[in-house]
């Protein structure tokens, strides 16, 4: 009897191991392998990273694209990388065009977004020139957002897992979620110059797509026919993206709730402006009596003035009252906006509104102790002693030399 047992113990384990064998052996032919490339290539190279990144390949081998035969060399090609593209600053080793070689959809909206133009608004303004003498900041402060969400899908998806940015809540049967409710918008839209995040998790939103996984930002800001088109509300697709984020409101809430909430928005929007237009006044009015001079982290108008916008003004290399008025429309105005955008009381009010006001009354009482000064100096000839500014170690002064030109 005790022979039987083991006899059908070891028939069991044979079975198994036999099994296992030709279920890796029938993963290996189900290899898919790009034209021009072979399965010996495609062996090498994952055995080659399996040992230089171990955790990326398990990622790998456990996602759909590694259950079903998706191999590395689709995405990377046969070459490997050079030694530079291992590098923390090189984002691009799979570029959107290579996933939009199967996930043709996607790709096609995609293409459609803002998303595509990050690196020129990161890197075509003053912020960004001044620190071509701290390239470590632009970097891992300004090139880790704008350029990887411009050049590679991993700014959203996860490189190496296929799961999807999405709440459990929502996801369809048998799909692969990683439970996150921002939808990995949050890597990016965050923080004091565009606090979509934080607004968002402090909304009645935030609260119901805890409990049921909806609306997450893709519910809101995304086309439902793809949503890998983001709605644009800003340039040639405005009037469109309008109707379309309209549409998308009225999924859960009635015409005239709505048309109130716009109505709000706008308000709010408007008032802010006229505060921030009011405080760059004040602003100019010491250019044009040359009581201030205009800073070197500033481009200039036609006029001659600093343009104190976006584009044109940074947080360093200015003036007290340069920078107070930096943090007045790139962090004071946006919290207001965005706060009020995203239905954020806290954030509309307390972090937008009350701050707004802070840096308006600052930047009033800075100016008038500007002119006192001046007013002093041409009384008394007694100059107020300034610091020399702080230099990034590699500044040459010529950062904004190419911006100038334009």
């Amino acid at each position: 009897m005790k022979f039987k047992v083991n006899y059908i113990l070891w028939f069991v384990v044979a079975v198994l191991v036999i099994g296992g064998i030709a279920l890796v052996s029938l993963s290996r032919q189900n290899m898919v392998i790009p034209t021009g490339a072979t399965k010996a290539q495609a062996k090498e190279f994952e055995e080659k990273y399996k040992e230089l990144t171990p955790l990326k390949y398990e990622l790998w081998k456990e996602s759909a694209h590694g259950q079903n035969g998706v191999t590395c060399i689709n995405c990377h090609g046969t070459e490997g990388f050079k030694e530079g593209d291992l590098a923390y600053a090189n984002f691009s080793k799979v570029d959107p065009e290579t996933c939009g070689s199967c996930h043709e959809k996607e790709y096609e909206g995609w293409k459609e977004t803002r998303h595509v133009k990050a690196v020129d608004f990161s890197q075509k303004n003053v912020r960004f020139k001044l620190l071509d003498a701290y390239p470590a900041m632009q970097n891992q402060g300004c090139d880790a957002c704008h350029t990887k969400v411009a050049e590679t899908c991993t700014s959203c998806h996860q490189g190496h897992t296929t799961a999807l940015p999405k709440p459990e809540e929502a996801a369809h049967e048998g799909e692969v979620v990683t439970d996150n409710i921002t939808n990995g918008c949050e890597n990016c839209h965050m923080g004091p110059d565009h606090p979509q995040r934080e607004a968002y998790e402090s909304s009645v939103h935030h609260q119901v797509a805890q409990a049921t996984g909806e609306p997450t930002c893709v519910t809101c800001h995304t086309d439902p026919e793809n949503n890998h088109y983001i709605i644009q509300l800003k340039g040639e697709h405005e009037e469109e993206g309008r109707e379309k984020l309209w549409n998308n409101c009225l999924q859960c809430h009635t015409e005239e709730y709505v048309e109130d909430a716009r109505r709000n928005v706008n308000a709010i929007k408007k008032e802010s402006n006229r505060i921030v237009a009011e405080a760059k006044k004040i602003i100019v009015g010491l250019y044009e009596d040359g009581i201030l001079e205009p800073s070197p982290g500033s481009l200039l108008d036609e006029n001659g003035v600093p343009m104190l916008n976006a584009k044109g003004t940074s947080y360093s290399h200015v003036s007290h009252i340069e920078n107070l008025m930096f943090e007045l429309f790139k962090y004071a105005q946006a919290t207001t906006i965005k706060g009020a955008q995203h239905f954020a009381p806290d954030y509309a009010h307390w972090h937008g509104l009350a701050d707004l006001w802070n840096k308006y009354l600052a930047i009033k009482r800075e100016a008038e102790r500007l002119r006192m000064e001046a007013g002093l100096e041409a009384e008394t000839g007694v100059a107020i002693e300034e610091y020399p500014m702080h230099k990034y170690e590699k500044e040459t002064g010529n950062e904004l030399q190419t911006l100038s030109n334009k």
